[in-house]
C-alpha cells in the first residue's frame, strides 16, 4: 500500500464520561482506551508535547481549585492503573521506553515540561482510539510530579514535532502523513444545536472549512516565544455589536501563541477586558476556578449578546459567536457531576501578565487549524460548524518552507468538494533558484556556441551553424515551474510572518512534493 492509498481517519472531540457510576461526569475530549483489559481515558491534543503523558492515582491536582480526589478523577478523564495492566512494562524511564528525549520548553509553556523527561515513570503499553487499530508497546509517561497548572487538565496527547503518536500511526501504515487537523465544535447549547468536533489525522475536514486558508511556518525557536510552534499577530480584536457597529477593543497588535489545550478563548493584556467591560457595561464580580480556571464571572443579568471577532495580520478574520465566549459558569461538583451556575456567565478572555499572549480551545470554535509536521507549517481557516464530514489525505514527500512572507490578500477560494490537490501558485526558494541556474546555463550554451561560429569563421571562412534549442528544451531551461508542479506560494511581505498558500486542483488528495 502506498502512502497515497492511505486515508485519513477521524476522532470525535465531544463530551464523554469519565466514570460510569457517577451521572454527568463529563469532560470534553478525545476517548480512548490504554492497557490489557482496556481502562477508558480522556485525552487532549498538545502540540507542544512529543511524548503522551498519563496520569494514575497520583494525578498532581491543585488542591487550591480541586477539592477532592474524586473531581480529580473526573478532570484528568480518568486514572490509568497500571499496575492492572498485563501489557504494561516498565521501563527506566520514557527515553528508555523509545519515547522522544526532548520536550518542548519555553516561557509561557506549564511550568514543569522541562523536568518531565527525568522524574517520570516510563513504560510501555496499548493504546487505542476511535477506528484506528491498537498500538501496541507505545512509550507512555506517567507524572511524577505537578508538572501543569492544573487548568489545562486530562491526559495530554504528544502532537508535537516528534510526536510519538503520530510516528507509531505512521508506521503502522494508519495514516500517509504526520498531518492532524482539529475543530472544537459549538458546546453549552440545547441538543440540537450543539457541534462535535474533531481531530483528524492525516489529513483534514474539507466540510468544515470556509473560503481561503492562511499557512505559516511551525516554528519552535526560543526567539518567536510560542511553544507550540504556532505564532500569530493578532492585528485587531472587535466587539460586534447587534445594531451594526464594531468596537475596538484591542489598542495595539500582539503577538499569540496557539494553544489548543488552554482552556480559555484569549490570554491578553488586561487594556482588553477594561475595554469590553466599558463597551459593554459590564462589571466582573469575580474570577471563576471551575473548567474556565481564570476567566471572569459576570452576573447573566444585562450581559451583552455581541459577537467578537479576532483579526490576525495574515488577514484571517475569525468570527467568534456570543455563546462560544460568554458561556455559562460550569465546574465539576464534590461528586464528580458537571454542574451549571445559570446566574453568571464567564467571560473566556483571562489576563496574560508577564506570559505570551495565547488563543485557547475556543478559538478553535470559529476557526480550524491543520497542523502539518512534514513540511513544517500550519493553516488556519475560518471554521464550518457542521456535523458533515468528508476528509482529505494530505500525502507527498516534505515540503521545504521558503523566506517568503505574508499578505493579507493571499489565500484560495474554496474548491470544488469532490476534489483537492494541492498546485503551483508560486515559487518556493528552491525554484527561484531552479531557474536562476537554468537561466544561467541557458545564456552559458548560447554564447559558447556564437563564439564557436565567430572562431569557425575567422579561422576557416567556412560557416557553422549554432545549434539551436527546441521549443521543449527551451522551456526546460528557462520555464522550471513546469517541472516544481505545486510548489509553495511564496508572498509579499506583512508583519515579518511567513505565509504558504495550499491551493487546489481536481484530484482526489492534497500533494506535497
Amino acid at each position: 500500500m502506498t502512502l497515497r492509498d492511505t486515508s485519513p481517519f477521524q476522532l470525535p472531540v465531544r463530551d464523554v464520561q469519565v466514570v460510569p457510576d457517577i451521572p454527568d461526569s463529563f469532560m470534553r475530549g478525545i476517548a480512548a482506551t490504554i492497557g490489557t483489559p482496556p481502562q477508558n481515558i480522556v485525552l487532549l491534543p498538545w502540540p507542544d508535547l512529543n511524548n503522551t503523558w498519563i496520569y494514575d492515582s497520583q494525578a498532581y491536582c491543585d488542591s487550591s481549585i480541586i477539592w477532592n480526589d474524586v473531581i480529580c478523577q473526573v478532570r484528568r478523564g480518568n486514572y490509568y492503573h497500571e499496575n492492572n495492566s498485563s501489557t504494561w512494562m516498565k521501563a527506566d524511564d520514557i527515553a528508555a521506553a523509545g519515547g522522544a528525549i526532548i520536550e518542548t520548553e519555553s516561557h509561557g509553556s506549564e511550568l514543569g515540561v522541562g523536568k518531565l523527561i527525568d522524574s517520570s515513570l516510563g513504560g510501555i503499553d496499548t493504546l487505542s482510539f476511535g477506528p484506528a487499530k491498537n498500538l501496541t508497546d507505545v512509550a507512555v509517561g506517567i507524572p511524577r510530579l505537578s508538572w501543569d497548572h492544573g487548568y489545562t487538565i486530562l491526559h495530554a496527547m504528544g502532537m508535537g514535532s516528534n510526536s510519538t503518536i503520530l510516528n507509531a500511526l505512521l508506521e503502522t501504515g494508519q495514516i500517509g502523513s504526520r498531518v492532524w487537523s482539529i475543530f472544537w465544535g459549538r458546546m453549552w447549547l440545547d441538543n440540537e444545536s450543539v457541534v462535535d468536533g474533531s481531530i483528524v489525522f492525516g489529513g483534514f475536514d474539507q466540510q468544515k472549512i470556509i473560503g481561503r486558508n492562511y499557512t505559516q511556518p511551525l516554528d519552535f525557536s526560543n526567539d518567536t516565544g510560542c511553544w507550540t510552534g504556532m505564532k500569530v499577530h493578532i492585528s485587531k480584536i472587535q466587539l460586534n455589536v447587534r445594531t451594526g457597529e464594531d468596537v475596538d477593543l484591542l489598542e495595539t497588535g500582539i503577538d499569540a501563541c496557539i494553544v489548543p489545550q488552554r482552556q480559555n478563548l484569549l490570554a491578553a493584556p488586561g487594556s482588553v477586558t477594561d475595554a469590553f467591560e466599558l463597551a459593554t457595561g459590564m462589571i466582573s464580580h469575580d474570577i471563576s476556578y471551575g473548567l474556565h480556571w481564570s476567566s471572569r464571572l459576570y452576573d447573566v443579568v444585562n450581559t451583552t449578546d455581541s459577537d467578537l471577532t479576532i483579526s490576525l495580520s495574515t488577514g484571517l478574520d475569525v468570527r467568534i459567536p456570543n455563546n462560544q465566549y460568554l458561556v455559562p459558569h460550569v465546574d465539576i461538583d464534590r461528586n464528580g457531576s458537571r454542574i451549571f451556575n445559570t446566574s453568571e456567565k464567564e467571560l473566556l478572555i483571562n489576563l496574560a501578565g508577564d506570559q505570551p499572549g495565547t488563543l485557547g480551545r475556543y478559538f478553535l470554535t470559529a476557526a480550524y487549524l491543520m497542523v502539518d509536521l512534514d513540511s513544517h507549517t500550519f493553516t488556519l481557516w475560518q471554521a464550518n460548524p457542521t456535523a458533515d464530514s468528508e476528509l482529505v489525505p494530505v500525502v507527498g514527500t516534505r515540503l521545504e518552507c521558503g523566506n517568503g512572507t505574508s499578505s493579507p490578500s493571499s489565500g484560495t477560494e474554496p474548491p470544488d468538494p469532490s476534489s483537492i490537490t494541492e498546485t503551483t501558485s508560486g515559487l518556493s526558494g528552491g525554484s527561484i533558484a531552479g531557474i536562476v541556474i537554468g537561466t544561467v546555463a541557458g545564456l552559458a550554451i548560447l554564447v559558447l556556441g556564437i563564439l564557436f561560429v565567430l572562431r569557425q569563421r575567422e579561422i576557416g571562412g567556412h560557416v557553422s551553424q549554432v545549434s539551436e534549442l527546441s521549443s521543449n528544451d527551451t522551456k526546460k531551461l528557462h520555464s522550471p515551474v513546469h517541472g516544481l508542479r505545486r510548489s509553495p506560494r511564496v508572498l509579499s511581505e506583512l508583519s515579518g510572518q511567513d505565509h504558504y498558500t495550499y491551493e487546489l486542483d481536481g484530484t482526489t488528495n492534497m500533494v506535497r512534493t
